[in-house]
Formats: C-alpha cells, structure tokens, sequence
C-alpha cells in the first residue's frame, strides 16, 4: 500500500503544480483566484484520479512494463481530456478561460509524462557494484606476458595470410597484431567479419588466438559477438580486434567535409548517432534507423565491453584512425542484460543502523566504465586525494557535473525517503566502510549518512585524517544536531 500511496501522493502534487502554474500565467495566483477556479479544478483533478484508479494507472503488487506505462497514463488522460470537455460544453461553461482550460488538460499530461520518463530512467538506472561485490571470480593465475620482440618472419607472414584487406587495414596495424600470432599454421583464426555465425561454426578451443579486422562499430550486438569469441578460446587465449572511438570519429568528419559544413554535419551525426540511443524511446528507433551499423563508441566503452566479455586487456594503440586491442581471455563473461545507457545509476551504500540502501547518482562515465576499474588503476597515477589522473571513462558533462556536485542531485530521492540528510558523512560501500575502526562503524551508523559531507569543511588528504574529520562531526552532532548541521553547511559553501 505505501508504493500506492507514494504514486497518489505524486500525482496530486503534479495537479496542484499544474493548477497554481494555470494561474500564475492567466492571471495571478491570490486568494481570490483560487476561490473561483478551485471548485472545478477539484473536480477535473478528482475525476482523473478516480479514472486513474479505475484502470489501474498506479502500480501496487505487479512492476508494469514501460509500453504498458505509457498506455495507461494517457489512457487515463484522453478519459479524463474528454469527459471534462463534454462536461464543459454540456453545461455552458463559455466564461471559462481556453488558454486556463487547455493549461490545466496539456499541462497535466506533460507533467505526468516528464515523471514517467523520470521514474523509468531511474528504473532502468545501472547498478555499478563494488570491487569485492563482484562474483565473478578469475579463473586464470598466470599469464603468458606477449612477446617483445617480433620476429620479421612472423610479421611477414600475417602481411601473405591477409594479403586481400592489407589496403582497407594498413600495414602499420597488420604489424601491431604480427607480434601475438604465432608462425605454427592453423593456431589463429584471422577473419574480417560482423556476424556471429564466422566465429560460433568454428569448434571450441581450436585456436589459440582470433583476430578479427572489422570494425565493432559495424557489429549488430557487440557483446554477443565478443562473448561468441570468448566460448571458442581457451583460457590465455588471445583476442585482436579493433574499433573507431568516438574521437576518432570526430577527427575523421572534421578532416573529410569542408569548414563549416563539417561542424553542420558532425552536429547532425552527433544527435542521431549519441543523443537518439541515450533517450528512453530513441534506442529502438535509433537501431531501426541504422541497423547498429556504425555505431559511436567511446574507448572507454570498447574496452569496458572486452573487459566485461571475460577479457583482459593486454596492449591498444591507435593506427590508422582505428583503436586496435589485444585481449587475453581471463574467465567467463558477465553476461550483463541490465546494460543500459540511461542517465542514472544506482550503489548499494551502507546506512544508519547498517542497513544497505540504494543511492541514485547521474552518470559521469561513459556506458561499461564500471568494468574497467582494474586496468585504469594499473595503467593511470593517482593525484593527491587518490583518484585518478586524466580519467577518459568521464564525460564531458560528467566533469562539468562533478565539478559543480550535480552528479549527486538524484540522491535528493534519498533524501525524500528518509535514507539521507543534507549535511552527514558520506554512504561508504561496504568495502570502505570495513576499513574504519569498530568503533567508527558503530558511531556512523548511529546517524543517517548525508549529502553534503564534513570533508569540504576542512579538506582532509590522508584516511586517518578522513577518519578524525568525520569523528568530530559525529561527536558534535550528537551534541547539538541542528547547529553543527548549519556550521558544517556553511562551511562547504562559504
């Protein structure tokens, strides 16, 4: 009953808000403006709830469908549109504003529309589990390191073996992938190729290594085609494959179209190849536009699609407009069906009195970043406050987003719902939150995390002063509540 109660309350206040937003642009909101339109607003407000209820618009026991969604909200909303007007011309209600009558009818339904679009992106919102919650564990202890020093005769005969795409791929790259194929015949399949079928009609653990030539932009489903390759290696086995990164793409558009048109064109390509699969309805029309052939992708998210196939990446480099990866299977892919390139994501954080609540993030990185959390440890420095340096898996609006602490504007949900306050010490996962003293535990827990941390009021650098920053907030909070919450604010800000 709460989820039914949660959802009616939301819809009253989108009623309201649409009400009052009416009468502010007819005329005014007072006291008396209210008296005169307030009595048929409650009736149409009313009505639409009562035929909300009656087909069932608000979820209760049984999680709808997005489609399903979207037919009943507007279902419930040409019901209500046409019995208000019926009743409008039935009655002779002329003296009635059009501009406050159809406010009050379209603005409920772009109200109602912008909260089911919210409520499905945080639905669809990804979780990124932490580094011990991973269940995936690697089956491969030791590696073969790939050899330093390339033989001609083995570069020699990959350029005879591929002869045919030598123009289309380049001798520079046919060298880079030279260095990991072995001159014994018959231990690497070498194919230029987007469908599945070349790889899946080939038997299982046959060869020690594939290479395939084609670009990943041009494969209908990349994981699919990546985990196929996955099933026919066995375990050290390698991978050479290669993709166009959205730089790249970029620097290719800009290079081959004139001034002027050249921006035009890349604009357009912008919107249709990466604004159209980020929006809710925009994937299904953007594969039905394009067939998944020469999708955008990012480097972040060509190696975050390896890494998350069972792959770990061995060596990349760029040539000839092309990223080109070695990959060495390390265990069993993860099968991800959840992924998802929606706005939101969403951590399991440890609240008060140790209970694990989910907190809702805007997405800074680029899809499948999450997997790549080993192998940009390993290969990037760390700064002062131990993140990482030049980090390429954030956005552009990723960065603009942290810098201004916008990323953390969806947690304001959590804070409706009571898990969070403003001011508080950060949610840790639980694997940080295991790294500080029993007694820490136990004083964090007695109190609801928040969002604005005691950190930014004296910028500690160390884990010890982390720790003692947040033990004199803890201590003084539970002195006096309200006033170290205000101290603390201020602080952050000013």
């Amino acid at each position: 009953m709460k989820r039914l109660y949660r959802q009616l309350f939301t819809n009253i206040a989108i009623c309201f808000i649409v009400f009052i937003s009416s009468l502010a642009i007819h005329s005014n909101v007072s006291l008396t403006t209210i008296q005169a339109y307030g009595g048929l607003a409650l009736l149409f407000y009313g009505l639409h709830l009562i035929i909300s209820l009656s087909f069932r618009k608000f979820e209760t026991v049984e999680t709808y469908s997005p489609q399903k969604m979207l037919a009943l909200y507007s279902r419930s909303w040409m019901y209500t549109s046409g019995i208000a007007l019926l009743l409008i011309y039935t009655f002779q209600l002329g003296y009635l504003s059009r501009l406050l009558v159809l406010f009050n009818i379209f603005g409920l339904l772009v109200a109602e529309m912008l909260v089911l679009i919210t409520r499905l992106s945080f639905r669809a919102s990804l979780f990124i589990p932490d580094k011990k919650d991973n269940l995936l564990e690697e089956t491969v202890t030791d590696k073969d390191a790939t050899t330093g020093n390339i033989q001609r005769r083995r570069k020699k005969q990959v350029l005879e073996i591929n002869d045919e795409v030598l123009e289309d791929v380049g001798e520079e790259a046919l060298f880079f992938i030279a260095q990991f194929i072995d001159a014994e015949p018959g231990k690497a399949l070498i194919l230029n190729t987007t469908t599945r079928f070349n790889i899946v009609n080939q038997p299982e653990k046959s060869y020690q290594k594939i290479v395939n030539l084609h670009r990943l932009n041009d494969v209908r489903f990349v994981n699919k085609f990546l985990e196929s390759i996955n099933s026919r290696l066995p375990v050290n086995g390698l991978m050479a494959v290669c993709a166009e990164t959205k730089n790249q793409r970029k620097e290719r558009i800009l290079k081959k179209y004139p001034p002027l048109l050249n921006y035009a064109y890349y604009s357009v390509d912008f919107l249709i190849k990466r604004v159209l699969p980020k929006l809710p309805v925009g994937k299904k029309l953007y594969f039905f536009l394009t067939h998944g052939h020469n999708r955008v992708m990012s480097r972040a998210e060509i190696l975050g699609r390896i890494c998350s196939c069972g792959f770990s990446i061995e060596q990349e480099q760029k040539l000839g407009g092309k990223l080109y990866v070695i990959a060495r299977k390390a265990k069993q892919p993860a099968f991800n069906e959840n992924a998802t390139y929606g706005p939101f994501i969403y951590l399991n954080r440890v609240g008060k009195n140790g209970k694990m609540i989910r907190v809702y993030k805007f997405r800074t990185m680029h899809p499948y970043s999450e997997y790549l959390q080993d192998y940009i440890f390993n290969h990037n420095n760390l700064d002062e406050g131990g993140k990482i340096k030049d980090d390429y898996r954030v956005t552009t609006l990723g960065r603009i987003l942290r810098k201004v602490w916008l990323d953390e504007l969806p947690m304001l949900i959590n804070v409706l719902k009571g898990e969070l306050k403003i001011v508080g010490v950060r949610p840790l996962s639980r694997h940080y939150f295991n790294l500080y003293s029993p007694e820490m535990q136990k004083m964090r827990t007695r109190f609801k995390p928040g969002l604005v941390p005691p950190f930014y009021a004296d910028m500690p650098k160390t884990f010890q002063e982390i720790e003692a920053s947040e033990r004199r907030y803890l201590e003084s909070y539970g002195k006096s509540p309200i006033l170290t919450d205000v101290r603390y604010f201020f602080k952050a800000f000013y």
